[in-house]
């Protein structure tokens, strides 16, 4: 009995064993596994700190096997750096696994400390998150005891340098030379029956000229008297349709013949027996030559000639010639219908280049947005500062680095300089946008008040802290006495891109003194405190400008403290 307990208890321990080897085996390998992910992804600088316009690599590797996919963050800029080089990823094997590197060269054009954000790199559809950095850039030391010192120069108006010619002017001279050619070719471009009528001869002119081609086409030579003949009668048919009476080309030779006689009979065509008599003599001869296959001499066929072309001269003197009053009717009437096809025309190109206009301009605002179609071809002032030429410069000491679309201004008065503050700004409260920046040092009485209020503390610094939020109220307040109403204030601590302050934001209503209305303003404030000054960022935009509130962001991004030198 002893001895089958003691078997049962090995086996027990033996089990127990085999158990927590597999736990330690399982724990074990999740450790790995986690140790590998996370040495995964390395990122790291070949420096720290550089001089301004000088290179700084970044340097991202990856260890992943040879059958996984990575894609590297391609951008123009890391945070406020600028990429000036990608380089190509440098490919390593290990063993059964590839270390991939990307390089990217890196620089800034003003001094102060950057930070280099999380980049995201994705391996297989997943997102991994590199490390942050920081880097500083150092302005280039000046030997001052080589290098001669200047007064600094006044501020001075310079000329705006030329953008160049703008292509929205181009794009629109080409566009109206399209549908102007368009439309010409629609509506005013002549065609063939027109340029035709407008070089016809008179019906008489046109009728001796045909005679004359008929001479020279040699048609007798050649024995074809049927189309000699044909050609002949029709000549004198056609002066006949346009002149005397309508009908003549479809009329019989004897429904001409017959007529003639009427209309000289009634006195309207007074042309002789004779005359009549022997162009019904042609016609028969020319309906025998035509239907009964009869070939005349030549001799005949000429004199038949002569009598066609002395039927007209006739009957040309016989028409009466037109009244001084029919003329000048005449000519109105020409006139009139000539101005009502050009009205016409003029109507149908209006209309139909308006229509494309319509069509053109509704198809561009589907596309791009009626608000921005608008603000492209008129213009926004808000919009021409977001997309000009932005200015990266210090102002006041300790200095606030701001990027802005305009250099700022100094602004100088009794007041300022009573609160021993350094004020610049651009725009006005009133306009589409203005920025405001104000550095204030503390006065000594006021830091001794605070060190006197702070005296029990046993931790206290040495720079006295200052309520931000209150001076954003008294900020509020000075705006109140300058003719803002409504106020609509929020308050929040505010951090970024190093700078840690106090944020008020909102809106309100000021009276704009050259249109004399209300306008509805956005503003914005953030305060900070550096050493012993207090400094401001102060913006005023129009309500529902989203180009303005861009401009907002992008100058609040850029904003940084330059700390002062110990």
């Amino acid at each position: 009995m002893n001895k089958k307990y003691i078997i049962k208890e090995k086996r027990e321990e033996r089990r127990e064993k085999r158990q927590l080897l597999f736990v330690l085996c399982s724990l074990f390998f999740i450790l790995f596994a986690n140790v590998s992910t996370a040495q995964q992804i390395k990122v790291a600088i070949d420096t720290t700190s550089i001089l301004i316009g000088e290179e700084l690599k970044l340097t991202l590797s990856v260890e992943v096997d040879t059958i996984d996919l990575v894609v590297f963050p391609e951008s123009k800029s890391l945070g406020l750096l600028e990429v000036i080089a990608s380089y190509k990823i440098d490919t390593l094997r290990n063993k059964s696994k590839y270390i991939l590197k990307k390089e990217y060269g890196l620089t800034q054009f003003d001094s102060g400390h950057y930070t280099i954000p999380q980049q995201k790199i994705i391996i297989n559809s997943k997102i991994f998150i590199t490390d942050s950095l920081l880097v500083e850039v150092r302005d280039v030391v000046v030997d001052t005891t080589k290098q001669k010192l200047f007064d600094i120069k006044p501020v001075i108006e310079v000329e705006k340098p030329s953008e160049g010619f703008p292509m929205w002017i181009a794009y629109v001279v080409i566009g109206l030379l399209l549908l102007g050619t368009l439309l010409y070719f629609l509506f005013f471009r002549k065609t063939k029956a027109e340029r035709e009528e407008e070089n016809k001869l008179a019906p008489f002119e046109e009728a001796i000229q045909h005679l004359a081609q008929l001479d020279s086409k040699g048609l007798l030579a050649a024995n074809e008297y049927k189309k000699y003949y044909s050609e002949l009668t029709d000549v004198l048919k056609k002066y006949l349709d346009e002149k005397v009476y309508d009908n003549a080309l479809e009329s019989t030779s004897d429904e001409l013949i017959e007529q003639l006689e009427l209309l000289r009979d009634s006195g309207k065509l007074p042309i002789s027996k004779e005359a009549i008599a022997e162009l019904n003599g042609v016609l028969k001869t020319s309906d025998l030559v035509k239907f009964a296959k009869s070939q005349p001499d030549e001799g005949t066929a000429r004199v038949d000639r002569n009598t066609i072309e002395k039927m007209l001269h006739e009957t040309k003197q016989a028409i009466p010639e037109p009244t001084e009053e029919e003329l000048l009717l005449n000519e109105q009437y020409r006139i009139a219908q000539e101005r009502k096809k050009k009205r016409k025309k003029v109507i149908y190109a209006s209309v139909t280049g308006v229509a494309l206009i319509i069509l053109i301009v509704i198809g561009l605002g589907v596309k791009y947005g009626f608000s921005e179609l608008k603000d492209e071809v008129f213009g926004h002032p808000t919009k021409e500062l977001l997309e000009g030429k932005w200015i990266r410069s210090a102002y006041g000491d300790p200095a606030i680095v701001v990027t802005t679309p305009k250099v700022l201004k100094r602004v100088s008065n009794e007041q300022l300089e009573a609160m021993n503050t350094q004020s610049f700004g651009y725009g006005s409260m009133t306009g589409n946008f203005a920025l405001v920046l104000n550095t204030t040092q503390i006065p000594e009485t006021a830091q001794a008040a605070l060190s006197q209020m702070n005296s029990d503390s046993e931790d206290e610094e040495e720079e006295q802290e200052i309520d931000l939020e209150q001076v954003n109220e008294m900020t509020l307040q000075r705006l109140a006495q300058q003719g803002a109403t409504d106020l609509i204030v929020k308050q929040e601590e505010y951090s970024g891109n190093g700078l840690s302050g106090m944020k008020a934001f909102g809106s309100l209503n000021i009276k704009n003194p050259v249109t004399g209305g209300v306008q509805a303003t956005n503003y914005e404030i953030i305060t900070f405190q550096q050493g012993n000054a207090l400094q401001q960022i102060i913006v005023f935009y129009q309500k529902d400008d989203n180009y303005a509130a861009k401009i907002v962001k992008k100058v609040m991004d850029s904003a940084e403290l330059k700390k002062t030198e110990e």
